[in-house]
């Protein structure tokens, strides 16, 4: 008990020193994040807490929970900036944490527990989430929180009635809708089940349940039906039902079947690798995908079987994976952010398969740690040779990106580092040097594994404090607006163009408006290349434009160059 004490208190501050110093230091550089932030803005700006109105007339798409969590580490932190917008996605990642690991330590040890913890601390899609101003983190974790609590109560024989879990499926709710009440339910459901618990008594108690988890959404929705109207409920059911029946108004994230298995890949990035290493090492001829039986129907009969009588934590580990995967390929709009559900889960059994591969002694480790150490080395090298001028401007060609790439290095040239940032230019390398000791020392399977996560950990960091903050702070639509208040110091500005400006309106401090909604007698208005001609031929009858100025780089929300002109009815 003291061991698991000790342990959970290092695993919290490590993935707090991984994740939360380095959230404000990217500015924002793409239409989601400013999106969500504004919303907040607006929230205390008007103190409209329900349904506040962003760029003058747009509904915000989702619930408000995130919004209000927003706000709440605004009023406390002094404002709505990039760091207190990341916060409640980092908070609510450490908070799932913390629960995930103490949750499997008690029923799996605290070796898997820890292990598992690490691997979803440095996965790819995992870390891009717990950074990031979207409401998928904090609903992810309140979904997998949630289903921890109804396995215990479960535990519990289901005596009294789970109000920690109804409260966290309620919160889910109101951050992304339904599905943070639907996949609880689910997934225990199926367990209780499979289990041999009767249909009606497991239907009526998760009924129940549901029922009470939803009360906080149907009340907001209710709230803000009375102020949105007819096109509130109209954005609800085109962003809920619309969006898992395919009967959006406009393509969403449409992908086909197989994209949910590549974004799985790709989302367990770095891990992928070592876990593709590993299959050479297995031996595939004494595995078999089925049971031995006469016939194929008998095999798949005993396959089914076994899986219903594996123990249960193990039955409900891949229920809560199947289910949800399975659920996400049925609609059209998928993407990867869909799927970070399964990952805590995923985590456990490949904790699990990695540790069985210890205990084998399994060359995968010497080998993998020999990559991601080379990476850590290739990582500084590259650095300090574009810092010195080594590469030419020639390498990026002169396609369509080639400006902009070149820009990217020249920020990573230029850039002024002080004392702190240096060391952690150098973090990938100090790892990297570290584990080649252990590699040539012979160190074992169990220490290299944690050398190689040791090896990612420093390289998302160093990452997270100065690669990723000088170089898309390039591509941020802030350079825009302050081209723009050149021209228009103070007050609002226009935009023409099928979707927002969203970046620039919230460095604008929401002064943004839609141009062909108010069509206002005079002012300023800017339009990606992609529509001018449009605007032009729609307004010129109306309107005379003077050009004011044509950007040289892309704007990261519309990617494509934007026009600003001065405006006037004739």
């Amino acid at each position: 008990m003291q061991e698991r004490k000790k342990t959970v208190w290092f695993l919290m501050v490590l993935s707090a020193l991984v994740i939360i110093p380095f959230l404000g230091e990217t500015i924002f550089y793409s239409k989601g994040e400013p999106r969500e932030a504004i919303v907040a803005y607006t929230m205390l700006e008007s103190g409209n807490w329900v349904l506040p109105l962003n760029y003058g007339t747009d509904i915000a798409y989702k619930p408000p929970f995130l919004y209000w969590c927003i706000a709440a580490f605004s009023t406390l932190l002094g404002g709505v900036t990039e760091f207190a917008s990341r916060l409640p996605s980092a908070v609510f990642f450490l908070a799932m944490l913390c629960v995930f690991f103490r949750f499997f330590a008690e029923r799996k040890g605290t070796r898997v527990a820890f292990l598992a913890s690490v691997l979803l601390l440095s996965s790819f899609e995992v870390h891009r989430a717990a950074v990031a101003c979207r409401v998928d983190m904090v609903q992810v974790s309140l979904i997998v929180m949630s289903l921890l609590l109804l396995y215990r109560w479960d535990e519990k024989k289901c005596h009294s009635v789970p109000w920690l879990a109804i409260l966290l499926m309620a919160c889910g709710t109101l951050t992304k809708g339904p599905v943070g009440s639907i996949f609880p339910c689910m997934v225990i459901g199926a367990f209780q089940l499979m289990r041999g618990r009767s249909f009606w008594k497991t239907f009526l108690s998760l009924a129940g349940i549901g029922a009470l988890s939803l009360v906080p959404w149907l009340v907001w929705m209710w709230a803000a039906y009375q102020q949105g109207g007819a096109e509130f409920s109209a954005l609800m059911a085109e962003e809920n039902t619309g969006r898992f029946f395919g009967k959006m108004s406009y393509a969403s994230h449409e992908n086909p079947l197989w994209y949910n298995f590549l974004t799985l890949i790709w989302g367990w990035v770095p891990w992928t690798l070592v876990l593709l290493i590993s299959l050479f090492g297995l031996k595939w001829k004494e595995m078999r995908w089925l049971p031995e039986g006469d016939t194929f129907g008998s095999r798949l009969k005993q396959a089914w079987t076994k899986f219903r009588n594996q123990p249960p934590l193990q039955l409900f580990i891949w229920l809560a994976i199947l289910l949800i995967f399975i659920f996400y390929c049925v609609p059209k709009s998928k993407r990867s952010v869909y799927l970070l559900p399964i990952y805590p889960f995923m985590a456990v059994l490949m904790a699990e398969y990695l540790l069985a591969l210890v205990q084998r002694g399994a060359k995968v480790f010497r080998i993998s740690a020999m990559i991601f150490a080379s990476l850590g080395i290739l990582l500084t090298v590259v650095f300090f040779t574009v810092r010195l001028g080594l590469v030419p401007e020639s390498v990026f060609g002169t396609g369509r990106h080639a400006a902009e790439n070149v820009a990217f290095m020249h920020a990573l040239q230029t850039v002024s580092l002080p004392f702190s940032k240096w060391f952690l230019v150098l973090l990938p390398l100090i790892a990297a040097v570290c584990t080649w000791v252990g590699v040539a020392k012979r160190t074992g399977s169990y220490s290299l594994l944690y050398s190689i996560a040791g090896c990612i950990l420093c390289i998302f960091v160093s990452l997270d404090a100065v690669y990723q903050p000088t170089v898309l702070a390039v591509k941020s639509d802030k350079n825009l607006v302050r081209q723009i208040r050149e021209v228009v110091p103070q007050g609002t500005v226009y935009s023409y163009d099928d979707m927002s400006f969203y970046c620039a309106n919230y460095y604008m401090g929401n002064q943004m408006r839609h141009f062909e909604k108010e069509l206002p007698a005079e002012g300023f208005v800017v339009s990606s290349e992609k529509v001018n001609k449009r605007l032009l031929e729609q307004f010129g009858g109306v309107y005379e434009f003077d050009e004011v100025f044509f950007t040289e780089r892309r704007s990261c929300d519309l990617r494509a160059k934007i026009y600003m002109y001065k405006f006037r009815k004739k």
